[in-house]
């Protein structure tokens, strides 16, 4: 369970198979074209801590969830470097692409163990070679809350917990898609939390609308891992011991 500033409403973790309809559920109700259950096994069995649900204190139904992953990615292309209360943005169950959806499909699902071992085991290896490699970013593909408790500030928060969250995986950035014609979201998520319009995205829906991609910048994240990748470059290595 985490800290909640609204009243009257919890914030708890994904934790198994037993919430994966009632995810489905509040998600589905938004999207004009469905999710496969395979997609959501995608998230959610592979990315646990990244799924954070809203429920209200007298029930054990979710009323708002949000769902997120992270990938690594190759910066080397880029120069280094929120969402409200208002209905469009709580409604935002983003559309899947077909290559995405296709991916997802067949991709074999793993336990939170075995994900969060792989994470952490990448984490710990990754100033090797952080250029090849690329940095951690992290993705939020799923935010939905039910219709009666918009406009209270539970998607804002939803989206603020996940943010944390990634921070402290070591994303280096976050990245969403929304439609172009959102602009209320679009607003939101730029002036609460700071995403900045990245990418415009032709048919990128499966129903060929476009979208926006948008991306917040964890600098702070960003600077710590530099830091930590140049002073292990400048330790100093082994003594050479000639042999005459």
């Amino acid at each position: 369970k985490m800290a909640s500033s609204i009243p009257g409403i919890r914030f708890v973790d994904y934790e198994d198979e037993s919430q994966l309809h009632q995810v489905m559920d509040l998600v589905g109700r938004d999207l004009s074209e469905p999710y496969s259950i395979f997609t959501y096994r995608y998230f959610l069995y592979r990315f646990p801590r990244l799924c954070i649900l809203a429920v209200p204190e007298d029930s054990d139904e979710p009323i708002g969830c949000v769902v997120g992953k992270m990938d690594r990615e190759d910066r080397s292309i880029f120069p280094g470097g929120g969402i409200g209360d208002d209905e469009p943005v709580e409604n935002q169950a983003s559309s899947t692409t077909q290559q995405q959806q296709q991916q997802q499909e067949q991709g074999d699902p793993t336990t939170a163990e075995t994900n969060a071992t792989t994470h952490d085991e990448a984490i710990n290896n990754n100033n090797n070679n952080m250029t090849s490699q690329g940095d951690w970013t992290g993705y939020i593909g799923m935010l939905a809350v039910r219709e009666s408790y918009r406009r209270k500030g539970i998607g804002k928060a939803l989206v603020r917990q996940v943010l944390q969250r990634m921070k402290s995986m070591n994303c280096t950035s976050a990245t969403l898609e929304t439609e172009v014609t959102n602009v209320t979201a679009q607003k939101l998520y730029q002036t609460c939390f700071g995403f900045v319009r990245e990418e415009l995205l032709v048919r990128y829906y499966l129903n060929w609308n476009d979208a926006y991609r948008l991306r917040l910048w964890f600098h702070d994240v960003k600077m710590t891992n530099r830091r930590r990748l140049e002073k292990d470059r400048n330790l100093p290595g082994e003594p050479v011991v000639s042999k005459s």
